[in-house]
């Protein structure tokens, strides 16, 4: 492996086919590494767009057979608009796969970005990120909770390595540097130990031990005198400072008697290298709501403490002069070596992240569970007003020659500029689940930035190139939920946001119909469209079991509809039987709102996951978190057929309906999508999603339309005729 890293292997070798990227069989057949790095050659509007779409869903190329690959980059190139490129990747001819049944009528782009680079599935859930770039080769590195380090090439998104640490348990703390030319990462752990790993081979080649049997917190490297150290804050209130060139010799440790650290960081003051500690009151006094702490900085040559950060009379910090014992005061005009310290405090527990050398402002930020703040540190003043939300990761970097901080709140990562603190760039969008770490790195003159939620490690380019393509974009955040339902003669698709609105879509592709319904203010878990006395009728219902009812032809509620009923913990969903709404709980049991009682024959599977009336007949339709599902007669009790199996994965979305007169089934795992004929049980089609099924609908239509990530796609079935074959 440590050849490989210094040359960059097979990589290299394959960079010179960039001008392949226009041929779209290469694209669904080549071999995906190659494909990969060739991206970065796209040239001219065509190569460009089908860089776009193959990185929108790389994650998935890299493992996927051919086939697979074909359908998902159809659906991305539908997702940025081009249902022409969409058309034409669906035509590609795969050896030993036909052609797929479902063709990509249109789909929505709220879940891409182009500054995607890679998207790259964590093993495990993944909670700490750092890069290092060593003579221009630049690695991504992510410690797990099962205690494993994984590393990836920033460049090429290669997976690198993975080591299985020794700790027991998560990878507490994590902190990259540069050893002999070499990029090691040093990790802690519950046992005590810290401990460094070489890259580029592997392996351990070092291990430090925090003093009294306690472990370290918090870690962070610097350059002391030129050599790389290590410094870490253990649970017992010391800090302790390791050489990273002195593994082998055992010497004693600069060791900081500081009390009890919260976080800690390290940073360059008027050229000299300093950590800065945190340290959270006693617990009684502290403020669970402002997360009131206390910051000193330590000189890592001395050991000594230069003062309190929060002490706005100690700013600028004095600090002795080694050689001559003499004092001098540090100074914001200082060739940019002005203090350089940001702190992020998450739930009254400080992080500190440290700038780029080039930035001319102390600059910070802290969180807490309600609000943002943004500090000068010079000046000890609060900048602009508090910003709402919770923080769950940040990272800084000069971008744009400006002072910046990636701000992750929830799935959206913020880019701000931390003199104004207004945003530098547009949101880093596409995230799945709650981002939990990001980091920076210049790669070749490139600002890039790392974050990582629970299931995936996402690369991003900050230069990227303008927008490409003409995506359609819904909402700002994931789909929730999705259905279908005829508004006005209209066959519409009606969806649930992140952001608790309703919004009614034509299915055609014509866009949004009205204004969102903004159903509640807190966050809705059941949605459900039904015919009920003839009106296409909304019912929701948030997390405080607060339900509202919908007229969705003219989008006024209708009040006084509801009942103590609607709100009972046992629904799983709701839906209708006869024109009134009715109530489906897990087991599959029908309660009747209307008249509050029990109705039908309960099914003998439970995991109900959608109820529909077709053809003069209620059906019933079970099997979440199963991998095998099964039809049922709700006036009889008894199955409408086999069961249903194809799926190797818990089925997380259900939805029944009619194509060309049969009764079909379709169901969805993780990211696969299977229809059969409910009657035979046969299979029809199977379709691959690039992200996580949220939702899934049959129209009236026959069409299917899929939630996934923070888009929703209609599929027409090639059986369907003449409109299979002109839709996109």
């Amino acid at each position: 492996m440590a050849g490989e890293f210094q040359s960059g292997g097979s990589a290299r070798e394959v960079a010179a086919v960039g001008e392949r990227l226009s041929d779209l069989g290469w694209l669904v057949t080549g071999d995906p590494e190659q494909v990969l790095v060739a991206l970065d050659g796209a040239a001219g509007q065509e190569e460009v767009l089908a860089a776009a779409v193959y990185r929108a869903s790389g994650h998935v190329h890299r493992d996927a057979g051919a086939g697979v690959r074909r359908q998902v980059l159809a659906l991305d190139a539908a997702r940025y608009g081009n249902l022409e490129l969409a058309r034409n990747i669906a035509g590609v001819a795969v050896r030993q796969e036909a052609d797929d049944p479902w063709v990509v009528q249109w789909a929505t782009g709220c879940g891409l970005d182009f500054r995607l680079r890679y998207a790259l599935p964590a093993p495990a859930k993944a909670g700490l990120v750092a890069t290092v770039v060593v003579e221009g080769r630049g690695l991504a590195v992510v410690g797990c909770e099962d205690g494993a380090l994984h590393w990836w090439d920033l460049a090429t998104g290669r997976k690198l390595g993975k080591i299985v640490t020794e700790h027991p348990g998560a990878v507490r703390a994590l902190a990259t540097a540069v050893l002999d030319g070499r990029p090691v990462a040093v990790t802690s752990g519950f046992d005590g130990a810290v401990r460094v790993w070489d890259l580029a081979e592997g392996e351990q080649v070092g291990a430090f031990h925090a003093t009294n049997d306690s472990w370290v917190t918090s870690l962070a490297t610097a350059l002391v005198e030129g050599r790389p150290v290590v410094v870490g804050a253990g649970t017992d209130g010391v800090v302790q400072v390791w050489d990273l060139a002195a593994l082998s010799q055992h010497g004693e440790p600069l060791t900081m008697h500081t009390g009890s650290v919260s976080a800690l960081a390290t940073a360059v003051l008027s050229g000299r290298p300093v950590a800065v500690t945190s340290h959270s009151k006693e617990l009684g006094a502290l403020d669970p709501i402002t997360g009131e702490e206390t910051l000193r900085l330590w000189d890592l040559v001395t050991g000594r403490e230069l003062g309190p950060l929060s002490d706005r009379s100690e700013w600028p910090p004095e600090f002795a002069d080694q050689a001559s014992d003499q004092t001098t005061a540090t100074s914001s005009d200082n060739d940019g070596e002005a203090g350089r310290c940001v702190s992020l405090d998450l739930n009254a527990k400080a992080k500190f992240l440290v700038t780029d050398q080039a930035s001319e402002c102390p600059m910070a930020v802290s969180a807490n569970t309600y609000e943002v703040h943004v500090w000068n540190l010079a000046t000890g003043e609060q900048v602009g007003e508090p910003v709402p939300g919770f923080v769950g990761a940040a990272a800084v970097r000069v971008l744009h020659g400006r002072p910046a901080a990636l701000v992750a709140f929830d799935k959206s990562v913020e880019v701000w500029d931390l003199s104004t603190r207004r945003h530098l760039l547009l949101p880093l969008r596409g995230h799945e689940a709650t981002v939990r770490g990001a980091a920076t790195a210049v790669l070749k003159g490139r600002p890039l930035a790392v974050t990582v939620d629970d299931g995936s490690v996402r690369i991003w380019d900050l230069d990227g190139e303008r927008e490409t393509g003409n995506r359609p974009t819904i909402h700002a955040g994931p789909v929730q939920q999705v259905t279908t339902s005829v508004v006005d003669g209209r066959s519409v698709i009606v969806t649930l946001g992140s952001d608790t609105k309703v919004r009614v879509w034509d299915l055609d592709g014509k866009g949004q119909l009205g204004e969102p319904v903004p159903t509640h203010t807190d966050a809705v878990r059941l949605m459900t469209v039904r015919m009920v006395n003839g009106q296409p009728t909304l019912i929701t219902r948030d997390r405080q079991d607060t339900v509202r009812i919908w007229d969705l032809t003219t989008r006024e509620e209708l009040r006084g509809l509801s009942t103590t009923e609607y709100t009972s913990s046992y629904i799983e969903f709701f839906a209708a039987v006869d024109g009134r709404f009715v109530g489906v709980t897990w087991e599959g049991r029908v309660w009747d709102l209307t008249v509050s009682k029990w109705i039908g024959v309960q099914p003998r599977q439970e995991g109900a996951l959608a109820m529909e009336t077709l053809e003069g007949r209620n059906v019933i339709l079970t099997g979440r978190n199963a991998e095998a599902l099964h039809l049922w007669d709700l006036a009889t009790g008894e199955p409408l057929g086999p069961p249903l199996t194809g799926h190797t994965r818990g089925v997380r979305a259900g939805a029944v309906g009619m194509l060309d007169g049969r009764l079909v089934v379709a169901a969805g795992d993780y990211r696969t999508v299977r229809m059969w004929d409910a009657t035979t049980g046969r299979q029809i089609s199977t379709y691959t999603l690039p992200a996580r099924i949220t939702g899934l609908s049959v129209a009236p239509t026959g069409r299917l339309v899929v939630g996934f990530g923070s888009d929703i796609a209609v599929l027409t079935h090639r059986s369907r005729g003449s409109q299979g074959r002109s839709a996109g």
